[in-house]
């Protein structure tokens, strides 16, 4: 993680330090819950290994996936952390995974020991808000299938992580879909490239 924000904005061995202190590692095997709809979101969580999914149940027990987060990447309810209101997401976990987290307080005396860190922050937020909106994008102007091919462009080391069930719910089409354009790509794999 040092590397992860040393990258972002170069840091000082103190501030170095400083992440050491405030972040704290933890373990989640597969299935685990990190965050379950109801309850607050505690922590921001960086996650060192593993896959992770954060999605929302509808009426029908049905999951709609929002992102997945790998090796190197955040995964949190920032409206429940920040707020401190109830989760409306679920996260949870697809690969055993190792992830550092930061309570609301620690990232406080974080902010205020080391400015630079609200500025990283900032910087990670605004990436994530563009990621969001690219993401929006591709929903409401490709096709299920083009977008199908951008995930493959975009991700194709969770193709093998993740179970094709899931990758259906994050694009919102069916495992058949998914199926079908598996099996037209292995019998022309000049398709979506």
């Amino acid at each position: 993680m040092i590397d992860f924000f040393n990258s972002i904005i170069p840091l000082k061995e103190e501030e170095k330090d400083l992440i050491r202190q405030y972040f704290h590692l933890r373990f989640y095997k597969k299935r685990m819950y990190v965050l379950q709809e109801g309850d607050v979101c505690q922590y921001l969580n960086f996650v060192l290994s593993g896959c992770l999914r954060m999605y929302k149940d509808d009426e029908n027990n049905n999951p709609h996936i929002l992102l997945f987060a790998t090796e190197g990447s955040w995964i949190n309810d920032l409206d429940s952390y920040y707020e401190e209101k109830k989760s409306l997401l679920n996260i949870d976990v697809l690969e055993n995974a190792e992830l550092l987290q930061i309570s609301r307080a620690d990232i406080v005396k974080l902010y205020l020991s080391a400015p630079k860190f609200d500025r990283i922050f900032r910087i990670l937020t605004e990436k994530n808000l563009v990621l969001l909106q690219n993401r929006m994008l591709e929903n409401i102007s490709l096709s299920a299938e083009d977008r199908y091919y951008n995930f493959l462009s975009n991700y194709p080391d969770l193709i093998n992580r993740i179970p094709q069930v899931h990758i259906a719910s994050y694009l919102g089409v069916s495992a058949e879909f998914i199926s079908r354009l598996r099996s037209r790509r292995a019998r022309n794999p000049l398709m979506g490239n």
